[in-house]
């Protein structure tokens, strides 16, 4: 069975930046894939956990002040001994 994600809202990018020791599901820095709501990407279910309320206020066109740039986020992983670091970025559509 295919699976169809609708499209709802502005597109979300993950995009890894950074890393400190080894991700335990393997991402590297570079790695780059769509998130949204329906679509956890190449996350663990932990780390997508942790953002996907980020990913949410991107996708319907949120902001929050802490952030400069209200298109970009960056957030690091759970995992205390094996940082990543991602940039959820917003692409208006």
């Amino acid at each position: 069975m295919a699976v169809k994600y609708p499209s709802i809202g502005n597109k979300v990018v993950a995009k890894i930046i950074d890393k400190k020791g080894d991700c335990t599901i393997g991402m590297n820095v570079g790695d780059e894939f769509e998130v949204s709501t329906h679509k956890c990407g190449e996350f663990c279910g932990l780390f997508y956990h942790n953002i996907l309320g980020w990913i949410q206020t991107l996708q319907f066109g949120g902001t929050f002040p802490a952030f400069s740039n209200p298109d970009v986020q960056v957030w690091e992983c759970p995992n205390g001994v094996n940082k990543v670091k991602v940039e959820l970025r917003r692409v208006k559509g």
